[in-house]
């Protein structure tokens, strides 16, 4: 067992890739702090054996999306913990729709959690690693954050937006022992990407198999997801 006292926190946790990265560092005996806004009986619900370690993992319900919600939680955080080494952003929505019809409240939504949430998270995360002279800040973007696909106006805009802040912060904390990635994942079979798939199939009144494969074919020649736990590995990286 590698044993580590380092503290992580990670939004989005209770998703499809944040899930992964979630029992991928728990199993790292990292100490965990979960962000997101399901209900704490998912959390509760997780297949992870608490018993068998020392690290710790609790769970913040928040609606990552507000300013204000992430600004009071992690004052609270800063107050109870000496340190925050390691930021994980991977909270994530998505809607399709083309420009025109794309509801505002459904852009702003995303922008706040895909974008916004980001860069709250950093903003405050960052005079505690400067500080502790340590951190690690991790964007989970997409290949949306490269490329663009027609009726994803928000989350392409969202996930390039993710690239630039990065940039921004890698640039800023350059001259000290903190560093800003991003990793920018095609496919993933994740819930999100899953119900993108069933709008699919109704829209086209086809099959899974076949939405699959149309799916996979625009940017993974290999026709495979990738898996959530080659992420959390690159992520540990």
């Amino acid at each position: 067992m590698i044993m580590t006292n380092r503290i992580l926190i990670i939004t989005g946790g209770l998703g499809g890739i944040g899930l992964d990265i979630v029992k991928f560092f728990y199993n790292k005996n990292y100490n965990l702090i979960i962000l997101d806004n399901k209900k704490v009986s998912e959390f509760l619900n997780l297949n992870i054996n608490k018993s068998i370690r020392s690290n710790f993992i609790i769970y913040k319900k928040i609606d990552i999306s507000k300013p204000v919600l992430i600004k009071k939680l992690f004052i609270f955080l800063k107050n109870k913990y000496s340190k925050i080494d390691v930021l994980i952003n991977c909270a994530g929505k998505q809607h399709i729709d083309s420009v025109e019809s794309f509801p505002e409240s459904k852009w702003e939504n995303i922008i706040n959690t895909n974008l916004s949430s980001s860069f709250y998270t950093s903003k405050y995360i960052l005079p505690l690693m400067k500080k502790n002279k340590w951190g690690r800040i991790i964007n989970i973007s997409s290949v949306h954050g490269q490329v663009a696909s027609i009726n994803k106006s928000a989350y392409v805009a969202s996930k390039h937006g993710m690239i630039g802040l990065t940039k921004t912060i890698a640039l800023e904390t350059a001259q000290l022992p903190i560093t800003c990635n991003a990793i920018c994942p095609g496919w993933v079979n994740t819930p999100l990407v899953s119900r993108q798939i069933d709008q699919k199939i109704r829209k086209n009144k086809t099959s899974r198999n076949i939405e699959i494969k149309k799916l996979l074919s625009e940017k993974h020649p290999n026709l495979k997801f990738i898996s959530g736990e080659a992420i959390a590995s690159l992520a540990y990286y």
